[in-house]
């Protein structure tokens, strides 16, 4: 496979990955994030693929929107780092925030396919 094609398959799981959040549906974003995941928010506040999708089926984290503004990708065999900025229309808590963010994803393939392992983010200065 090719990095074209890797980054091709990246870009359509990533793109199933923001549309089952924005659904809120969570057997569709299943198998898409492993179960080593860290996700770190851009507050800080980290948390394991139980502690997130909890979060997320409470509604704690309520997603309206995601915009990319951009991402480059580096394959690297089995796992592809994803280096973006993007933008977030989430409520956190019942409390309504964009958030522009730059971010470190994580992709790695796996016996069920591509799977998001990692996600660390910091705010951008509006």
């Amino acid at each position: 496979m090719s990095d074209k094609d890797v980054i091709q398959a990246i870009e359509a799981a990533d793109a199933k990955r923001s549309q089952a959040i924005l659904n809120k549906d969570f057997k569709a974003l299943d198998p898409l994030i492993g179960e080593d995941l860290r996700y770190i928010h851009s507050s800080a506040v980290q948390e394991d693929k139980k502690q997130y999708l909890d979060k997320l089926g409470s509604g704690h984290y309520n997603y309206h929107g995601f915009e990319i503004l951009q991402r480059e990708f580096r394959v690297m065999g089995d796992v592809v780092l994803v280096n973006g900025d993007l933008r977030i229309d989430v409520e956190v808590a019942g409390t309504k925030k964009i958030v522009m963010s730059r971010y470190l994803q994580v992709w790695a393939k796996r016996a069920p396919g591509w799977q998001m392992v990692s996600w660390s983010s910091v705010p951008i200065a509006q």
